[in-house]
């Protein structure tokens, strides 16, 4: 089965899965009690909003390191707040791309200078996200414990040789931004960059533990960054607005695993990604009044991530990759 069809495959039984948590659990009015609730808990919610939004202040500071550049922070700030509520409008992730194109667009860089930048921080969020659901499974004592650690080390093995490759120097895009990568990331400045997005991670998963401790669930705090963890990463299973289904499926089970009934881990994951929802949403309109785009701006951008994505898979040359 192609990659393509396989992962659309994996994402519409998650989505089932939500459907059937939701047929079986779901009771609205406990639902909205939950959520006013939150706001409710002065102390809570300024918790949640607090690191939430640190975390997304994290990733930008990260960002900005790894470009190298002399743009403001707020552009990279502004740019991940615009692809998280570009990601919860549609029913893809194309939420990148307007991030790479606001970088573009205020960072004086080329498109594929821009969207670099953005494949890597993407890819060291995967990473990250990795080695803590790593190291979950293994302190769970999964049956998949070994199968992960081995992928996890041969990907490590892999990027840190890869620019060495033959049949990535055959590709001159790919080459070149490979080496980029190692420059920067095997260096002082990535440990920095790398340490900054897994607090990041860290962070984020302050609004599920939150979430718990209203309920008087049980999970430790650290569980809850691995729960988190693996939230996140199933949302490369990205197929509705937000993630909805694939959210509450991935944020259920894990809990699930954490011992947490049935039941309470969907109440959790329900009310976490609620108030994801409306944060994402908060803060796009903050960024849509300070950093205003045009429609046909962010259009624009969502149509050349495709052939982007393309072009890197297949290492084409364009006259502005030549070094």
């Amino acid at each position: 089965m192609p990659k393509k069809q396989l992962i659309r495959f994996i994402a519409i039984l998650l989505v089932m899965c939500s459907l059937y948590l939701t047929w079986r659990w779901f009771n609205s009015e406990e639902w909205l009690q939950d959520v006013v609730f939150i706001f409710r808990q002065p102390r809570w919610f300024m918790f949640m909003t607090g690191v939430y939004l640190i975390s997304f202040l994290f990733k930008a500071a990260a960002w900005r390191l790894y470009a190298g550049t002399g743009v403001r922070f707020g552009v990279y700030f502004h740019a991940i707040s615009y692809s998280l509520l570009i990601n919860h409008v549609l029913p893809i992730k194309a939420g990148d791309g307007v991030r790479a194109g606001l970088f573009m667009k205020h960072g004086k860089a080329t498109w594929d200078e821009a969207f670099h930048s953005v494949a890597v921080m993407r890819l060291i969020d995967m990473l990250v996200l990795a080695v803590i659901g790593g190291i979950g499974i293994i302190r769970l004592g999964l049956p998949s414990s070994w199968i992960w650690v081995t992928v996890m080390t041969g990907g490590a093995i892999f990027l840190a040789i890869a620019h060495f490759l033959p049949v990535i120097r055959r590709m001159p895009f790919v080459a070149k931004h490979a080496a980029y990568f190692n420059l920067q990331i095997l260096s002082l400045k990535g440990g920095a960059i790398i340490g900054l997005i897994t607090l990041s991670w860290v962070l984020e998963a302050g609004v599920i533990h939150a979430v718990v401790r209203m309920v008087s669930l049980q999970p430790g705090a650290i569980s809850l960054v691995w729960a988190n963890s693996m939230t996140i990463a199933g949302q490369i299973f990205h197929i509705t607005p937000g993630g909805i289904g694939t959210y509450e499926s991935t944020m259920s089970g894990s809990l699930l695993l954490l011992g947490v009934d049935g039941r309470d881990a969907y109440r959790a994951a329900l009310v976490s990604h609620t108030f994801k929802f409306l944060f994402a949403f908060t803060l796009g309109t903050y960024s849509l009044i300070r950093m205003p785009l045009h429609w046909h701006e962010i259009k624009n951008w969502i149509h050349r991530l495709k052939p982007t994505i393309s072009r890197t898979r297949h290492g084409f040359l364009r006259k502005d990759d030549i070094v």
